[in-house]
């Protein structure tokens, strides 16, 4: 990306503890990875497994983690972080803010806006959006166009909703709330039972709660609870493509990895990460600070602060030792089909 920082806004923003090595520029003119950067730019090295491309990168400034033990060459300055990829996230925060700029409070005159509903006069609602009855809109959160906020619906303050967001009734969102663009929250839960001759459906009467600073990625499924709130806990992030069903309770500072999908009533406790495309089945209790491989899938409780992988998900080192035996089977059956031969001739 092309793009200019200053060297005293990286040293100020990234924390810098050391300086080796001299880059005579004020400013750096782009930020890239270590294999694309060109002279004049901003990358960093976040583990030893790249020490190979730290050695031949042509940018100017690398953060680097403390214990780096290599030099920089000519013309090049090395800057020692405790944690390169976060230093390098936080000084680069301002070109992040103009990629999602603040608009000025207001709302566009294609915008349809209940009589009842309540926007404040800071947040700025986009072109063809559709706020419904008693819905409220806080101070200067950002609705951006084509997003269709229902009935009761409440959104605190500086909540960001990309363009053609759904929050449907009675869901409440808490401050500094990110939904990316195609994600439906508070859809109706998949609840169904079965009546001797056809599937008859429950009500999905319950809501949803997304507490402060979550972070929601594209095209991303929240159902409503069937009687209570399906909830999701402050500062935890979901990527793409995941899918909550109804009444999940979702504690703080989880993280859900893209295509993940949770059954209902599932209990996640608080600090759970989930890899890509893993799942859990319904009722279930993820305990605190659990870990679960991607592709995994739980069918019973998880105990905290466990690594699981493999479905059913068990421990993560039996999974992997099964996987090396399950390698090694077509040659375990051949030895096994000669010794068998072998007693057949013996006998």
């Amino acid at each position: 990306m092309r793009a200019k920082l200053s060297i005293d806004e990286i040293r100020a923003k990234a924390d810098v503890i050391e300086e080796s090595g001299q880059f005579d520029g004020e400013s750096v003119t782009g930020i890239a990875t270590l294999k694309e950067a060109v002279a004049g730019d901003l990358t960093f090295m976040s583990s030893s497994k790249f020490i190979g491309e730290l050695k031949v990168t042509e940018a100017s400034i690398v953060l680097v983690p403390e214990d780096c033990p290599h030099e920089p060459r000519s013309g090049q300055a090395f800057f020692k972080v405790k944690h390169p990829s976060l230093a390098l996230a936080r000084a680069c925060e301002s070109l992040a803010q103009a990629l999602w700029p603040k608009r000025p409070g207001g709302i566009h005159p294609s915008s349809v806006i209940d009589s009842s509903a309540s926007v404040h006069e800071s947040a700025y609602i986009g072109p063809f959006c559709v706020i419904g009855e008693n819905a409220s809109v806080g101070p200067a959160s950002q609705v951006h166009s084509g997003t269709a906020i229902g009935t009761d619906v409440s959104i605190g303050e500086e909540c960001w909703l990309s363009p053609n967001v759904i929050l449907l009734r009675d869901t409440k969102l808490g401050d500094r709330v990110r939904i990316h663009s195609g994600a439906v929250i508070g859809a109706d839960g998949f609840g169904y039972e079965f009546n001797g001759s056809s599937h008859e459906k429950e009500p999905q009467l319950g809501w949803v709660e997304i507490e402060s600073d979550v972070e929601i990625g594209a095209n991303s499924a929240i159902d409503r609870g069937r009687l209570v709130a399906t909830r999701v806990g402050e500062g935890t992030k979901i990527d793409n493509h995941v899918q909550i069903g109804h009444n999940v309770q979702i504690g703080k500072h989880c993280i859900l990895c893209a295509q993940v999908g949770i059954a209902g009533s599932t209990v996640i406790e608080d600090f759970v990460v989930f890899g890509g495309r893993a799942g859990a089945s319904g009722h279930l209790t993820i305990g605190e600070g659990a870990q679960i491989a991607g592709c995994s899938a739980a069918f019973s409780d998880l105990d905290p602060k466990s690594v699981s992988g493999g479905t059913p998900a068990i421990p993560l080192n039996a999974y992997q030792r099964i996987t090396v035996v399950q390698r090694k089977l077509p040659e375990l059956f051949k030895r096994l089909q000669r010794l068998e031969s072998h007693l057949d001739q013996s006998t």
